[in-house]
């Protein structure tokens, strides 16, 4: 458990305060039995906390919230999975909306389990074509990646031409300042098939007439 333990103070958790079995087991040069099996041990001495099945977090780091885990969640995907808190979640971090989500939504490259409930949080991931998963950057705690304004809203708008969407009714929407509306376009110039495409045009068009004339500088972030 010592090797294990150091691994986790000297280099992991430094790094990130939530981390992936198999990411403490190559940082301690262990097998990921042995990691599971020593991580077990470091949570019930209250060191550590189990988020799901590997993946484990220091509670107690001030870099630590629900949004730090998702870097790995997504990871439990695969090495090539890429994932990004967006939608609601996103909006809402940015000042966008008043409104704070009872779940964390994630944009993922790869399926993986829709729902996820954990001691820390709910998450909910939602599947995207690969050519329309980016426009995301670090979040200023450097624990997770967000996606900018305009692509969080663009995935918004995105997902609710789905039926019975939960993102078909937006609570009140402020643009900030000088919001980037040909980043939008952009993303929506990108989707493949046409009807979706003029679908998500629709409610772009829509949301922009309903939305207060007067934008509101936002400094959530």
């Amino acid at each position: 458990m010592q090797k294990v333990a150091q691994a986790l103070w000297r280099e992991v958790i430094p790094a990130a305060p939530a981390f992936t079995t198999r990411r403490a087991a190559e940082a301690a040069h262990v097998s990921v039995d042995q990691a599971s099996r020593d991580l077990g041990r470091l949570e019930r001495l209250h060191l550590i906390t189990r988020v799901t099945k590997g993946v484990w977090a220091d509670t107690k780091s001030p870099r630590f919230s629900p949004y730090a885990v998702v870097p790995a969640l997504v990871r439990l995907g695969g090495p090539a999975a890429r994932g990004y808190v967006s939608l609601l979640s996103a909006l809402s971090l940015h000042g966008m909306i008043q409104q704070s989500p009872r779940v964390i939504h994630v944009v993922v490259s790869r399926r993986m389990r829709r729902m996820k409930r954990t001691p820390i949080g709910t998450f909910r991931f939602h599947v995207m074509a690969p050519n329309l998963v980016g426009g995301f950057e670090p979040y200023v705690s450097r624990t997770f990646d967000i996606a900018t304004p305009a692509k969080a809203l663009f995935d918004t708008l995105y997902y609710s031409t789905r039926r019975a969407s939960q993102f078909a009714h937006l609570p009140e929407l402020a643009l900030p300042t000088a919001f980037p509306v040909s980043e939008v376009d952009a993303w929506i110039g990108r989707i493949a098939s046409p009807a979706l495409r003029l679908a998500v045009t629709r409610r772009w068009h829509v949301l922009r007439h309903d939305t207060n004339k007067r934008p509101r500088d936002t400094r959530g972030r």
